[in-house]
């Protein structure tokens, strides 16, 4: 096991990702497994065989924690890459691509289970719920708003307002009857193409609403 001294950190030694990468992953497990209070910082460092201020050498505290696994899973279904090459596609097939990777990360089950999580610390960790919400739905709005931002300066939609026309894309992919279902385990499981073709409807619905006159 490797440890980190004072001494080591002064003179610049790069941080080990590989560390990292176990943190976050045992935590993710933990977290989902026993749920948010009943995880504590001991019990990561337990599991993971190292000391606590390992764990506080990189992370202020629990909520800290709990803040970088959801920004993870966030980065792993829509990383900041994602945006990076939409310019270059179709109007039509940018927002599929969007569409479809928001839904598929919305009815996942990481997404699921750390949607229960903060239920049940709802009415206990307010910021909890605000660190939750800035570091994955406001990111992500915010990437999406950028693109129909750039997309209305090239004429290809009218979108005067960016962020009010994100949360009407959002509201179609979030109030679809695929992830009301999921949500409430209300059988059967949506298959690949019926998703496939929920996200052409709604992007074609989309466009339609936004399209010059």
């Amino acid at each position: 096991m490797t440890k980190y001294s004072d001494t080591a950190k002064k003179r610049g030694r790069p941080r080990n990702e590989r560390r990292h990468d176990e943190i976050i992953a045992v935590a993710t497990e933990l977290f989902m497994s026993h749920g948010l209070h009943a995880t504590t910082m001991e019990h990561i460092a337990r599991q993971l065989g190292v000391s606590k201020l390992t764990l506080y050498s990189r992370f202020e505290n629990k909520d800290a924690l709990f803040a970088a696994v959801i920004q993870n899973k966030c980065q792993e279904y829509i990383p900041d890459s994602f945006f990076g090459d939409f310019d270059k596609y179709p109007l039509e097939e940018s927002l599929y691509k969007i569409a479809y990777g928001l839904i598929n990360l919305i009815i996942s089950d990481d997404a699921r289970n750390i949607e229960r999580l903060l239920m049940a610390e709802a009415n206990k960790n307010k910021n909890l719920i605000l660190t939750f919400y800035k570091t994955g739905p406001a990111r992500v709005k915010g990437m999406i708003a950028g693109h129909l931002e750039r997309l209305h300066k090239k004429k290809k939609l009218y979108v005067p307002d960016p962020v009010y026309s994100t949360h009407v894309f959002g509201a179609l992919i979030k109030g679809s009857d695929i992830c009301f279902r999921l949500m409430m385990n209300i059988p059967p499981k949506p298959t690949k193409e019926e998703i496939q073709k929920y996200c052409q409807q709604a992007v074609h619905s989309f466009i339609k609403m936004h399209a010059h006159e």
